[in-house]
C-alpha cells in the first residue's frame, strides 16, 4: 500500500516540528520550521499576515485563489510564560487551559528563550496556583542553568519518541495537525499534480483564545468561497476512541460545523474505504473542546473538522489514579488515515462540491420518488 511506504517520511515531518519548543505568543521556533520547510519548496508560495500568521499554497500562484482548500492547525500549545526570576526562582504565568490538580508540587519544567530551540535551563515546581479546573500561575525552583523573564517554560517531557506504534510527545497539540498539513503540501510538491488548490494556515495562540483565527478572520486573509477545515487533536472519548482512525469532526463544545462540508469528508473517507478495506476513519461530535473551525464558521466560512484522538489531553495524566503531567500521545495509524484522507481531498480540485451536492441529490431523488409513490398509493381515509 502506497501510504505505508510513506508513513516514514510522514513521521520524519512530524518529528521535525514537534520537536519545536512552542507556548502561546511564543511560537517563533515551530515558525521557522515551516519558513525553512518552504523555503526547500519552490512549488509552494508563502506570505504572512500582520499578526504573525504563516500562509502556504500549492500551486504557486494559489495565495490568489477565490475558493481554495484551507488546512488549518495552530502551532501552540499551553506553557508557561516567566514573569519574574531571580537566580534560584521562576514566577510563572500559565498560559491554556489545564486542570490545577495536573500541576503537581515537584513536575518538572524546562526553560527555553523564544527563537531558541535548546533549553536554557530547568527546574521543578514548588507552588501552583488557581481554579480547580485551570491552573493559572506557579513557582519554580531552577535546578540547573537560567531563565529570564519574557521567556517560556514548557512540562520536561521527551520532544518526540514512537513507540509500539504510538507517537508520544509534549505537544501533539497541535503541531501534529500542523504536521499533517506539512504531509500534504510536501506530497503536493513531489508529484505537482493538476487541478490543487490548497493552503495551509498556521495560526498563533489559539490556546488562549484563537487570536491567530480570529485575526486571519478580521483582515479577510481567506476568500469567504473557501472550504475551511480546522485539523486538531482532541481528547480522546469513550466514543471516539484511539485506534479507529481520523475523526471526521461534526463540531466542538460551541458549535455545529458546516454539515455539506462534514458529509464531504465523510463521503472521502468511504471512497478510500471502497478501495481499502482497512482503513478507518470515525464519525464524531467532539465536544471535549472548542476548535478553530467555530471561529470560522461564525464568521460565514464553510468549515468542518479533522480531529486525532488524543491521550493525555494537554499533558493531563494521572498516575496510580492521581492527576499528574505526561506526554500526549496519538497512534501513528491514526495520523496515517488523516494524511491519507487530506490527500485525497487536495487532489480534488472542483469535485469536493460534487461530494457536498451529493446529499441534495439524494434528497431530490427521493421526492421524486416519494411524489410518484404517494400518487399511487393515495391515504384510503
Amino acid at each position: 500500500m502506497k501510504s505505508m511506504s510513506e508513513l516514514p517520511r510522514w513521521l520524519d515531518l512530524a518529528q521535525g516540528l514537534l520537536e519545536c519548543p512552542t507556548a502561546p505568543l511564543m511560537e517563533e521556533c515551530p515558525a521557522r520550521f515551516i519558513l525553512d520547510f518552504a523555503a526547500q519548496r519552490p512549488s509552494l508560495a508563502l506570505k504572512r499576515d500582520a499578526s504573525g500568521n504563516i500562509y502556504l499554497g500549492y500551486p504557486h500562484k494559489v495565495l490568489t485563489c477565490p475558493d481554495p482548500l484551507v488546512l488549518v492547525a495552530h502551532l501552540d500549545h499551553p506553557g508557561f510564560h516567566v514573569t519574574a526570576t531571580n537566580r534560584r526562582e521562576a514566577r510563572l504565568t500559565f498560559q491554556g487551559g489545564v486542570g490545577l490538580a495536573h500541576a503537581v508540587v515537584g513536575t518538572p519544567v524546562r526553560f527555553f528563550k523564544r527563537g531558541a530551540s535548546k533549553a536554557t535551563g530547568h527546574g521543578h515546581l514548588i507552588s501552583s496556583a488557581g481554579t480547580l479546573d485551570h491552573l493559572q500561575s506557579a513557582r519554580a525552583k531552577i535546578d540547573a542553568g537560567e531563565t529570564e523573564a519574557g521567556s517560556y517554560a514548557m512540562w520536561d517531557l521527551p520532544a518526540y519518541s514512537l513507540r509500539d506504534g504510538r507517537i508520544l510527545t509534549r505537544c501533539c497539540d497541535d503541531l501534529l495537525g500542523a504536521a499533517a498539513a506539512l504531509c500534504v503540501l510536501d506530497d503536493l510538491h513531489r508529484r505537482k499534480p493538476r487541478g490543487a488548490q490548497v493552503w495551509a494556515l498556521f495560526t498563533r495562540a489559539e490556546e488562549i483564545g484563537f487570536y491567530g483565527a480570529l485575526m486571519a478572520v478580521k483582515q479577510r486573509a481567506i476568500p469567504k468561497a473557501a472550504r475551511v477545515i480546522s485539523l486538531e487533536c482532541s481528547q480522546a472519548l469513550p466514543h471516539a476512541p484511539q485506534g479507529a482512525g481520523v475523526i471526521v469532526r461534526v463540531g466542538d463544545r460551541a458549535s455545529l460545523f458546516d454539515a455539506t462540508l462534514t458529509e464531504a469528508l465523510r463521503q472521502a473517507c468511504e471512497q478510500i474505504r471502497s478501495v481499502d478495506a482497512g482503513f478507518r476513519y470515525q464519525r464524531r461530535l467532539m465536544d471535549g473542546g472548542t476548535c478553530e473551525a467555530t471561529a470560522f464558521c461564525s464568521a460565514g466560512y464553510r468549515a468542518s473538522g479533522l480531529a486525532l484522538p488524543l491521550g493525555n489531553y494537554h499533558n493531563q495524566a494521572f498516575a496510580r489514579k492521581k492527576p499528574c503531567i505526561g506526554p500526549e500521545h496519538v497512534l501513528a495509524t491514526d495520523f496515517e488515515a488523516e494524511v491519507r484522507l487530506l490527500i485525497q481531498l487536495a487532489g480534488y480540485g472542483s469535485k469536493l462540491s460534487h461530494l457536498e451536492a451529493a446529499t441534495s441529490r439524494m434528497l431530490a431523488e427521493r421526492a421524486r420518488k416519494a411524489e410518484h409513490e404517494l400518487r399511487a398509493m393515495p391515504l384510503q381515509v
